[in-house]
């Protein structure tokens, strides 16, 4: 069993063992593929290494096309979800998100595969700035580097469908990726290009850019939908704890503008609700803060995000929510109890 994952980060040299590891800056991309130190249904406390690194980005695709295709018919198509971590990540933990995502995800019938996207963070949550520019440095590769080279690669024997899930500041990174895609007019990427599903949780972007003729006009030109939770109690996007300029309420815990038009592909669920049902909330597998990272280890989130990337019932029939009181278009609240099967 193996995990697949893109890096952006630098390496250095480990001073007691002298191998390299991954460390907090910016560097080439490496294409990983890392093999689970345990098998079954437990996740391993496993480190991403530069020594897991295929040759190349078309042995990469390759290698995880064969892993995809094995089992299944010829012409079945195969569900990749990018997963892009939020600031103060490691590849350790990131990676553990990762994992975790996926197999909540296969467990509730969704057969996908989830791909790191991980870029470099400071190691330290008071080094915000820091990954905040590294962010916005690394962000050209999700596209360039990991979405479009899925969609030139599928193939009739193997379609290939793409997601995106971003969580914290991955939310930025997703937003100046699509950004930077369209600007620079890359002569590899024609401008029709489209994935499927666009997630965004507790994102750390401006509610106000989602506003149409804002900063995300690019993510809706190229994605069939965008669904974003957010929590009223995430504390780690008040704006106290907003170490930028940039001091506008966060998309992730007041949702996207009601007092402007929002492209018809948004949705906005709210999980401030199904947040406070859950006491004393902490975490059995990942590390964090619990108001911004719980829905990594909820279990009523991921009933309504599988239903969201299979996509197979309309929006405003999937069981685990309910329109806002509001009664405005595309918002909805998640379900406090989790359903029936």
């Amino acid at each position: 069993m193996h995990s697949y994952v893109l890096s952006l980060r630098d390496t250095v040299k480990d001073k007691e063992t002298k191998t390299l590891r991954f460390s907090t800056g910016l560097g080439r991309p490496s294409y990983l593929r890392v093999p689970w130190s345990t098998e079954g249904s437990s996740l391993p406390d496993d480190e991403p290494l530069p020594a897991d690194a295929l040759k190349d980005v078309q042995t990469w695709l390759r290698t995880i096309v064969e892993d995809a295709k094995e089992g299944k018919a010829p012409g079945t198509e195969f569900q990749v979800v990018f997963f892009v971590h939020g600031y103060n990540t490691d590849p350790k933990e990131a990676l553990k998100r990762q994992r975790l995502a996926e197999q909540e995800l296969r467990a509730r019938g969704f057969d996908c595969m989830v791909i790191g996207f991980d870029w470099p963070t400071g190691g330290t949550a008071l080094a915000y700035a820091y990954d905040r520019h590294e962010a916005g440095q690394a962000a050209g590769a999700l596209v360039g580097g990991a979405i479009f080279p899925f969609a030139l690669f599928s193939t009739t024997s193997c379609p290939i469908k793409v997601h995106v899930m971003a969580h914290s500041m991955g939310g930025y990174v997703l937003r100046e990726a699509f950004r930077n895609a369209d600007s620079a007019r890359m002569s590899q990427i024609p401008n029709d290009w489209c994935i499927g599903q666009v997630v965004l949780f507790g994102a750390d972007v401006s509610s106000q850019c989602f506003a149409i003729g804002g900063d995300m006009d690019p993510v809706f030109q190229h994605c069939g939908r965008l669904t974003n939770y957010f929590s009223g109690y995430d504390e780690a996007l008040a704006v106290s704890n907003v170490k930028n300029l940039d001091i506008s309420s966060r998309v992730g815990r007041v949702g996207m503008p009601i007092n402007k038009p929002t492209n018809e592909k948004a949705i906005d669920v709210n999980c401030g609700p199904r947040y406070t049902e859950v006491k004393a909330r902490s975490f059995a597998v990942i590390n964090g803060m619990a108001s911004h990272s719980w829905y990594l280890e909820d279990e009523v989130w991921y009933d309504d995000l599988a239903h969201t990337l299979k996509g197979g019932i309309d929006r405003n029939v999937i069981p685990t929510r309910h329109p806002e009181a509001s009664g405005l278009p595309d918002d909805f609240v998640l379900s406090i109890k989790r359903q029936q099967p």
